[in-house]
């Protein structure tokens, strides 16, 4: 398990965790691998955080949740990955925010002018 103050994933890096633990980011300021992510709480989780985690009740004996990292095809997008589906392919500063119905293509507002009027 991974454990630094600050994370090292330099920008346009391909190496880096990807999923940081919640309860250690926002409680203890450190980043951690996160190994399960869960659905009900929209949190991730470490090997050590996991251990107190509960629903409470007998309604969480039938939810599948906490995911680990067998299942994390069900995880949500990780944030580096969705800025990189958000970013032009030509302009990297441009967020892609508009459509072009003519081209079938997401642009940027710098794309839309010259390429998709």
């Amino acid at each position: 398990m991974a454990s630094f103050s600050v994370p090292s994933v330099t920008e346009g890096s391909d190496i880096g965790i990807e999923y940081y633990c919640t309860v250690c980011k926002e409680e203890k300021h450190i980043y951690i691998d996160a190994d399960f992510y869960c659905k009900n709480c929209v949190k991730f989780f470490c090997k050590t955080c996991i251990n107190s985690h509960t629903h409470g009740g007998w309604r969480a004996l039938f939810k599948p949740s906490p995911y680990g990292k067998d299942k994390i095809m069900k995880w949500p997008l990780s944030e580096k990955m969705e800025k990189l589906l958000r970013t032009c392919d030509l302009h990297k500063d441009g967020t892609l925010t508009l459509y072009c119905p003519d081209h079938s293509q997401l642009c940027c507002s710098r794309c839309i002018e010259p390429k998709h009027r």
